[in-house]
């Protein structure tokens, strides 16, 4: 099954929210899929086709974005090790909290992330949820952006369920 028919539908995220496909978000090469505390991951390497969709609504802050990567070999496997990896020495700009939810696939990694940088010399405070889940040879990636954490949270695992039901499914 062809990894954009694996990514969430604008009417499975919410009504209201619109679909597109973020630029560059059907290259392989020369894009990142994998960027947890900002490490380098080798299983990109083993990528064969990816999508990457972002979901607005004009009247909610609630930001969603669903990435499908589809891997060749060993590659979801290593992508799995190298996450679990990078949580565990992520580096302190990084404040990583894991949550757990049933509604997951077995294989998933689930935080609610904290991320401390400057921009134009200025402090800045990015917060975001991520949740990756594989299923196969197939990882499903749900970044969810905006709100008040508790918001971020529900919107984000409510979609990364329904990515998992699809993954189930496929």
């Amino acid at each position: 099954m062809p990894v954009a028919e694996l990514a969430l539908r604008a009417s499975e995220v919410g009504p209201g929210y619109r679909a597109q496909v973020v630029p560059g978000g059907r290259q392989v090469k020369g894009r990142v899929t994998l960027d947890l505390c900002d490490f380098r991951y080798v299983s990109d390497s083993f990528r064969t086709s990816r999508i990457q969709l972002a979901y607005g609504h004009r009247q909610k802050q609630l930001v969603l974005s669903n990435e499908v990567v589809r891997y060749r070999g060993a590659g979801a496997k290593l992508a799995r090790q190298e996450l679990t990896a990078a949580v565990a020495r992520c580096p302190r700009t990084w404040r990583l909290t894991r949550l757990r939810d049933s509604r997951l696939l077995p294989i998933s990694l689930a935080v609610d992330a904290r991320i401390s940088g400057t921009r134009d010399g200025k402090p800045v405070v990015g917060k975001i949820l991520l949740v990756y889940q594989i299923e196969s040879n197939v990882l499903s990636a749900v970044y969810a952006y905006g709100g008040t954490a508790a918001a971020r949270r529900s919107f984000g695992l409510r979609a990364a369920a329904l990515s998992a039901n699809r993954l189930r499914r496929s």
